[in-house]
């Protein structure tokens, strides 16, 4: 289980981080914590075999294991404190929060994980002495919590808030496997990231589905948007294409796991007695397309998102939630600000404050202003 602070007995929520989110640990002769850590060489060790597995010791156990679920990332490099400011909004205002720690290297549909999720709702109907509670996930951390829901529909849960979700999946992934991305943590390295990637499953369930393709299809009409991946070298001009490019150069096995994955994320219907909220950023420059000009050199092209997550993803294109757009980056829509690097530390430019205070009001069942009406999508797309 991970950690818990317990403040007002009448309100809880169970928090499911994103990718990267949880620590992870190797065990050995002395254990080692592989994640977060500012030494690549420990990197490269969270790489998993082809299966998509930790390697495991003679009894089949896995040799590496999540940790908690930490909320400063590297305060010695200007704090990377998103997460805690997240939290502790929630704390002040009187709301339980049960962390839930999990490998997010893994099928984010693992037992294990699935399994934290439960333990974490049972911990949190303890302060709620069995009213349902609320979930609210980051990024991948809501795709864990959909599947949960999914497979569950009669989980004692009132509300699932998705915060900058990838519900059709991101090109980020797509770029990570062919290029590395360090998801904008500085002490990541592109090519061990790459490398590391190869094998994660989690990453092939964030890829955009024919959905996602179809949705931008729409968007881009007059763009010619074919693909999500569009390869000018080995003419690649459709999905179908695209998804052969990807099962004869990467992992055939887990790009097919990772896609019945999201047939379930994205055809599957919640309980309708769930409430569901989606908070969305926008107006920063997403991935919405990689061309690849040469054997070895690619072009990227950038519509609009939060930076990880593009709109269209985020809010999933349909009428099933509520949605709030706000123009906030990934992780500013955790922490309500806008962060710039000034001489290697974290400056916030603004703070917002209607984020914490629409999702505090969720938990504590008081009533909500209607969503935000979204801005007309800017779909230029830009190199």
């Amino acid at each position: 289980m991970g950690e818990f602070s317990k403040t007002d007995l009448s309100s809880a929520v169970v928090f499911i981080p994103g990718f990267l989110g949880t620590e992870i640990y190797e065990e050995g002769i002395l254990t080692k914590k592989l994640w977060p850590v500012i030494d690549p060489l420990l990197h490269r060790r969270m790489a998993l075999n082809i299966n998509g597995e930790p390697n495991t010791d003679s009894k089949g156990n896995y040799l590496t294991y999540p940790g908690e679920v930490f909320e400063t990332y590297w305060p010695f490099l200007g704090g990377h404190n998103q997460t805690k400011i997240f939290l502790d909004a929630l704390r002040n205002a009187g709301i339980n929060v049960v962390k839930v720690p999990y490998d997010w290297r893994l099928d984010l549909s693992h037992k294990n994980t699935m399994k934290a999720v439960e333990e974490g709702i049972n911990y949190a109907l303890t302060y709620t002495k069995g009213k349902p509670v609320t979930i609210v996930a980051h990024s991948a951390g809501g795709l864990v919590a959909r599947y949960y829901l999914l497979k569950n529909p009669d989980a004692p849960v009132e509300n699932f808030i998705n915060i900058g979700s990838p519900n059709l999946g991101t090109p980020r992934a797509m770029k990570s496997l062919i290029m590395g991305d360090n998801l904008g943590v500085p002490i990541l390295v592109n090519a061990i990231c790459k490398k590391m990637v190869q094998n994660i499953l989690s990453v092939y369930q964030l890829l955009p589905g024919e959905r996602f393709v179809n949705v931008y299809n729409e968007i881009y009409k007059d763009f010619n948007y074919t693909t999500f991946y569009f390869d000018e070298y080995n003419n690649i001009t459709d999905y179908n294409s695209t998804k052969k490019y990807i099962e004869d150069n990467y992992n055939l096995d887990l790009f097919k796991q990772g896609m019945l994955f999201r047939d379930e994320i994205e055809n599957g219907k919640l309980n309708s007695s769930i409430n569901e909220y989606r908070f969305v950023g926008y107006r920063r420059s997403n991935i919405v397309q990689i061309i690849r000009t040469q054997e070895s050199k690619c072009r990227i092209l950038f519509g609009t998102g939060d930076g990880v997550v593009p709109i269209k993803s985020a809010d999933m294109n349909d009428n099933n939630a509520k949605v709030y757009y706000f123009d906030l980056s990934h992780m500013g829509l955790l922490s309500n600000s806008v962060v710039s690097r000034v001489e290697g530390k974290a400056v916030r430019k603004r703070n917002y404050t209607k984020i914490h205070e629409l999702i505090i009001n969720i938990i504590k069942g008081r009533e909500i202003d209607n969503p935000e009406k979204f801005p007309p999508l800017n779909v230029n797309v830009h190199s």
